[in-house]
């Protein structure tokens, strides 16, 4: 009897043992974490013991899309059932994937386009389907062997399917002052529930006519009603707007997409040991766009995180930069337009005033510049707006069966072709 009641202690012993190794495993790796310089607060995850393997690896999958544009190839199917069996407490998202891995006599290799499991013991796993390969494999230790609980991963497979976005966008500046000035103000809106177009929409104290504006519209009393062509073409024609750039760019799903239209200026400092470091500013238009394809009950949709801005170099001794920047997440429907509006900026203008030809004269001529002239300062408030657009691009094998039914067309029509000149032959 005290035989079995000590092996029952040594037993108890030896679990609480274990498990406080265990906690002061992950204690330590968490104190060593967080004593990293850079981690991102976002990259920090936590899960219970108790949550399964396969929902585990697809959080951590979406987490390694979001920071190295890289999918953790698995089958959930395998982990079926199986629990991470470990604590993961405010940890970055690699350390969690690797505890979760090592708990479950797994590893990781980093591939060019996805991460690979591979098995921690370095012996291949058995698999219930006869081996196609008839070289017998030879499993040499301390080497890893891919992990064969997985189906083979086609990193050009996964790349066709992947999903390209086009945006499109157009940098109109208005000067609010001059617009102002001539009594005339403006509204974005949008045409209909149904229509995901944009409209401008122009109001005045007195009736808008069409004819000034030379363009052929509905108006009413104070209100004209036109779309987003119409209303460029308004703004140029009368000066009341420019527009700066319009980019456009392609981009994969959940990759970034950069389009600048300006220069770049650099700037030279000196190091603490004397070295000259020479660092390179961008200004001018800046269009960051990072688009990411989602679907729910048969609807596409875009998730946009969005970076729009405006700068000039006023002074390169100073290297004072003028900025204006806008930074958005949007969502958007294939073919829907937006827009990000109320970036002022101010400008200072200094003109020369007074009775023709004597103001300009120089001011040797007995000072008499100064007398019928003088200069003015002028400050021009101006808007900047970025209309948007986004639209889905065909998938690759959409794109061939479009091809493939161009080719068909084009010969048809040229058979067609060939008999009408053989049937006017004919005839002749």
């Amino acid at each position: 009897m005290n035989a079995r009641h000590a092996v029952a202690w040594f037993l108890v012993l030896l679990l609480s043992v274990s498990a406080s190794a265990q906690v002061r495993d992950e204690m330590l790796l968490k104190r060593a974490e967080r004593g990293k310089v850079g981690i991102d607060p976002q990259e920090i995850v936590s899960f219970k013991s108790d949550v399964d393997v396969a929902q585990a690896l697809a959080s951590l999958s979406e987490m390694a899309v979001k920071f190295t544009r890289k999918p953790i190839a698995f089958d959930p199917k395998y982990f079926e059932g199986k629990k991470i069996g470990v604590d993961i407490v405010e940890m970055p998202w690699r350390t969690a994937l690797e505890t979760i891995l090592r708990a479950n006599g797994l590893w990781y290799q980093e591939q060019e386009a996805y991460f690979a499991l591979v098995s921690l013991q370095g012996v291949v796993q058995p698999v219930t389907t006869t081996p196609t390969v008839t070289q017998p494999t030879v499993t040499q230790p301390g080497i890893q062997q891919p992990f064969t609980g997985f189906a083979p991963v086609d990193s050009a497979a996964m790349v066709a399917k992947e999903r390209e976005v086009t945006i499109s966008a157009i940098f109109l500046e208005i000067n609010t002052s001059a617009l102002r000035e001539s009594g005339i103000s403006f509204s974005i809106f949008r045409s209909s529930s149904t229509d995901w177009n944009l409209g401008v929409q122009f109001q005045g104290e007195g009736r808008v006519s069409s004819d000034i504006f030379g363009i052929t519209a509905n108006t009413s009393t104070g209100q004209l009603d036109v779309d987003i062509e119409s209303a460029l073409k308004i703004f140029e024609s009368n000066s009341l707007g420019e527009i700066l750039a319009r980019p456009q760019v392609t981009v994969r799903s959940g990759q970034k997409g950069r389009v600048q239209v300006g220069e770049d200026f650099s700037v030279k400092q000196r190091t603490i040991s004397g070295d000259i470091t020479e660092t390179f500013v961008s200004t001018g238009t800046i269009l960051e766009v990072t688009p990411k394809i989602f679907q729910h009950d048969g609807m596409d949709f875009i998730d946009i995180t969005l970076s729009v801005e405006r700068s000039s170099l006023v002074d390169i001794a100073t290297s004072r930069i003028n900025k204006t920047k806008a930074e958005s997440k949007l969502l958007l429907l294939n073919g829907e337009e937006s827009y990000v509006g109320g970036l002022f900026l101010n400008e200072e203008q200094v003109v020369r005033e007074g009775i023709p030809v004597l103001k300009d004269l120089p001011w040797w001529v007995l000072g008499l510049r100064y007398i019928f002239g003088y200069d003015r300062s002028l400050v021009s408030k101006k808007e900047l707006i970025v209309l948007l657009r986004a639209e889905l691009v065909p998938t690759l094998q959409d794109r061939v069966t479009q091809k493939a039914k161009d080719v068909i067309d084009d010969r048809l029509k040229q058979g067609r072709k060939e008999m009408q000149q053989k049937s006017r032959l004919e005839k002749n």
